[in-house]
């Protein structure tokens, strides 16, 4: 069985403010990317580019709503619906105080409790994993806040997470980098963000502690391969058997009493992603590396020291700049990132069997068939969206 990661010795916790997204606030290589989103965007109004209208920027703008307003964003700790603190609830039939709390003495029985509640409030797949404190961020980042990088804190005794996935929709992906593909990420985030508060709450009225993440406090792809969820690849995200990458997590940290332990999925992504490369292929600035996994990536939004493919941030995050969108083209590309047909699923059983000339057919026929290319973003609007 291949290791999903191996974490060498003198590994240090990655600090937020190096991540590609944030280096956009403060780092001179990354610091022009608002300005040319900017500049992106209006020449798309202007020339009326397939994908990036001005009703398809409508319509990425909206499906953000609630991340970005109420949620204030997807990398933010402690805010908005993310408050590490209960939110406030005018109910007239909140649970009164002194009640105690719910007395979980079977484990395996609070993790189907918390699992059915998770599918509820719209979760595609749950895991559950002890925390590993590496895999917690050394130090938030607050753009904006007098203290934008105070060391993260987690409160003592919560270690158990609760990691949430939220499918993405397939057809709407493979209009990628469009603003419509945008659109279908931000929706999911919008969602998210309900959905972890809920399950935080969910927690609280239960008498635990309870921490909802997005993006921010901590690693979400090292969390979902510890969860089960998946196996790390090429592209840098966890892959999953079920959507392949096609998919976002979020997670909640807790005291509730899980007793989880860490699993470790392997469905041959490894080794499929040593003999694919399309998503090497398909990269437009060759932020995708090519060769083996490694101990240490191009520039400092790599969080060196585990064993692993790397992207390159700094031409990824350039690259969103000059579409103004989250691209997607790597996802799109992946021969992971199909529908349930029964062809697909005879291909993901042969992946198992982690044959090197059997992967390389499998590939050949993702091009052949004309896999991974580029739908045109009009569908949805013409009626089979």
């Amino acid at each position: 069985m291949t290791e999903n990661y191996q974490v060498l010795p003198g590994y240090k916790r990655f600090n937020q403010r190096d991540n590609g997204l944030m280096r956009v606030v403060w780092d001179e290589p990354l610091t022009s990317c608002g300005e040319r989103e900017k500049r992106s965007i209006r020449k798309n109004l202007e020339s009326a580019t397939p994908g990036f209208t001005l009703r398809d920027r409508a319509f990425d703008l909206a499906a953000s709503t609630m991340t970005s307003v109420f949620g204030t964003g997807i990398n933010r700790p402690d805010s908005g619906l993310t408050s590490w603190r209960p939110l406030e609830a005018k109910y007239e039939r909140a649970i009164p105080p002194g009640v105690g709390r719910f007395e979980a003495s079977d484990p395996a029985e609070t993790r189907r409790t918390v699992e059915k509640v998770a599918r509820f409030f719209g979760a595609d797949l749950v895991g559950f994993t002890p925390l590993d404190e590496r895999w917690v961020y050394s130090h938030h980042f607050r753009p904006g806040a007098e203290e934008k990088n105070p060391p993260v804190e987690i409160p003592e005794g919560c270690g158990q997470v609760i990691v949430m996935g939220m499918s993405m929709d397939y057809e709407m992906f493979r209009t990628a980098p469009t603003a419509v593909m945008a659109a279908e990420t931000h929706l999911n985030y919008s969602r998210m963000s309900v959905m972890v508060a809920s399950m935080a709450q969910f927690i609280r009225a239960l008498g635990y502690r309870a921490i909802p993440c997005l993006n921010d406090t901590a690693l979400n792809v090292p969390l979902a391969v510890d969860a089960g969820l998946g196996q790390p690849s090429r592209i840098g995200l966890a892959i999953t058997p079920e959507f392949g990458p096609r998919v976002r997590f979020c997670k909640v940290i807790t005291d509730l009493p899980l007793q989880a332990v860490k699993k470790s999925a392997d469905f041959g992504v490894i080794e499929f992603c040593e003999t694919c490369g399309r998503c090497v292929e398909a990269c437009p600035v060759k932020a995708v590396p090519s060769g083996p996994r490694t101990a240490s990536g191009p520039d400092r939004s790599s969080s060196n020291g585990v064993l692993k493919w790397y992207l390159n941030a700094e031409r990824c995050r350039q690259h969103f700049a000059h579409v103004a969108t989250n691209c997607g083209i790597c996802l799109r590309s992946c021969p992971f990132n199909h529908g349930k047909g029964f062809h697909h699923r005879i291909a993901k059983r042969l992946v198992r069997l982690k044959w090197r000339w059997v992967n390389r057919l499998l590939v050949k026929l993702h091009v052949w068939l004309r896999y991974g290319e580029q739908k045109d973003p009009g569908f949805f609007w013409n009626g089979a969206g």
